[in-house]
């Protein structure tokens, strides 16, 4: 059998092994276990409720809550699910019972303004006592949320106070804000996914609202009584859908905007869940199984992926007077753009994947497929990728997470999640058949060498079952 090849010119930073916990610069943060963890099998922990009880349950900095069925089917049994910190994780985790009211069933937030969180594949589906106050989730205005929420592939419906209730730290002058992917949402009275931030934009991209079953709403609400409901509310600042299916209004208030990109509304709409929602408290707990999938949705992925260049960064200067120089790789093709006003100019250049220029009073733009891995930029410019602003620091994938295995006795085999963009570094790693990546999930084997990925956002959680140690870096230019 061939051995991995041996990792070269690395740079060690914070060295790790699998029993350990670091947390790295720009709230990068790692949970090592001895021990394999249950997600994506049918293995998980029943919590039941007793009757008239509410369990509190806190999630820490970095920890991770996963394959939990929340059993509240008695009378008046509930949970209430906080979190601590940033760099944390709840993911395959059932709510099974009517939600009796009286508080949210999750309030997480983010502490730090630069950290990240994952909320993923949660069921709360059984719908809300009729005509009680508080719903199913509440983005802690209080903490206060600085920093960044994803919600990927989580079912809530029924809920009378708000299904996903995300403006309160943009109410109070915070920054966090939240990303909603590949969710569904059912009924939700007052609205199904309300949301903002003053300063940072919100993404909702895959999913499915529909308004239609909405309870009526009692205590806390403004008409007791009423059904009124919205499948976006914006508040203060931009929410963007991308290729989404909606049945219901799609509001504004105080500032708030919302672009839609393929976006199916009313008749047009396709209400069928996105694949691998959950439909159930146990599916989501077992991280197993789920709903089929959106045609709609799944038909214009393809088509966009069929368009070979999906994506489009936008270099821009409004200082005539002075140049702004670039450097940046992709990892699949890529070619300049008049999206966003670009221009051509000779200064800019494309070889194999690479690409340099300058662009002063002006735009420079390049449509590009696979993954934007390094960026570098002299000079000021404001910068867009796919619609969105971002800064040259969160642009590509800054960090390197290495796994060294080259003193481990016999093979190791690993698993980790990203919160940002993975791609493997062949250059200082080896490459093989049992390293995969699925979305924002790794996993691999290492016998006697090292494998070696790039990334960009917060390393969520690892672990590595064997000898091997591993060990992040991050490029001190970004």
């Amino acid at each position: 059998m061939a051995r991995d090849e041996t990792a070269r010119g690395s740079e060690r930073k914070g060295h790790l092994n699998r029993r350990s916990y670091l947390k790295f610069a720009g709230a990068t943060a790692a949970t090592f276990a001895a021990t394999g963890s249950a997600v994506g099998t049918n293995e998980y922990e029943t919590i039941t409720v007793p009757a008239g009880e509410t369990k509190s349950i806190a999630v820490g900095d970095g920890e991770t809550f996963e394959n939990k069925l929340i059993d509240m089917s008695a009378s008046g049994a509930s949970v209430l699910i906080t979190t601590i910190g940033s760099g944390w994780t709840i993911r395959n985790v059932g709510f099974k019972g009517e939600h009796p009211g009286g508080h949210y069933l999750m309030t997480p937030g983010v502490s730090d303004p630069e950290g990240t969180a994952l909320i993923e594949n949660v069921y709360m589906g059984d719908g809300q006592a009729p005509r009680t106050k508080s719903g199913g989730i509440w983005v802690d205005a209080n903490l206060p949320h600085q920093g960044t929420i994803t919600f990927r592939n989580v079912h809530i419906a029924g809920m009378i106070d708000n299904g996903l209730y995300g403006s309160g730290p943009g109410a109070q002058g915070y920054g966090g804000n939240l990303h909603v992917e590949s969710s569904y949402f059912k009924g939700n009275t007052i609205s199904n996914v309300r949301l903002n931030s003053k300063t940072r934009p919100c993404n909702v991209t895959n999913t499915v609202i529909d308004t239609t079953g909405a309870q009526p709403c009692g205590v806390g609400c403004s008409a007791p009584g009423s059904t009124n409901t919205r499948a976006i509310w914006s508040w203060y600042g931009e929410t963007h859908l991308r290729n989404c299916d909606i049945v219901g209004d799609i509001a504004t208030i105080d500032g708030g905007t919302v672009t839609e990109t393929n976006t199916r509304i009313g008749e047009a709409a396709d209400l069928t869940p996105p694949k691998g929602v959950p439909m159930s408290a146990e599916q989501a707990a077992s991280g197993a199984g789920g709903s089929s999938g959106n045609r709609k949705q799944a038909t214009q992925q393809k088509q966009a992926k069929a368009q070979g260049l999906p994506n489009v960064l936008s270099i821009s200067s409004s200082d005539a007077s002075t140049e702004a120089n670039y450097e940046f790789e992709v990892t699949g093709k890529v070619k300049k753009s008049a999206k966003r006003g670009g221009t051509k100019s000779k200064e800019d250049t494309i070889e194999n994947g690479t690409v340099s220029g300058a662009v002063a009073g002006g735009t420079d733009s390049y449509q590009f497929a696979g993954t934007l891995t390094k960026f570098s930029l002299d000079g000021n410019a404001t910068l867009y990728l796919n619609g969105k602003r971002v800064t040259p620091g969160k642009l590509g994938l800054p960090k390197t997470l290495v796994i060294d295995g080259s003193k481990g006795d016999g093979a190791s085999t690993y698993t980790f999640d990203i919160g940002g963009s993975v791609a493997k570094d062949d250059d200082l790693g080896s490459a093989n058949d049992f390293d995969t990546i699925s979305g924002k999930r790794v996993k691999g084997r290492v016998i006697d060498g090292t494998d070696a990925y790039r990334f960009s956002g917060d390393l969520q959680r690892i672990e590595i079952d064997g000898g091997a140690k591993a060990w992040v870096s991050v490029e001190q230019n970004q």
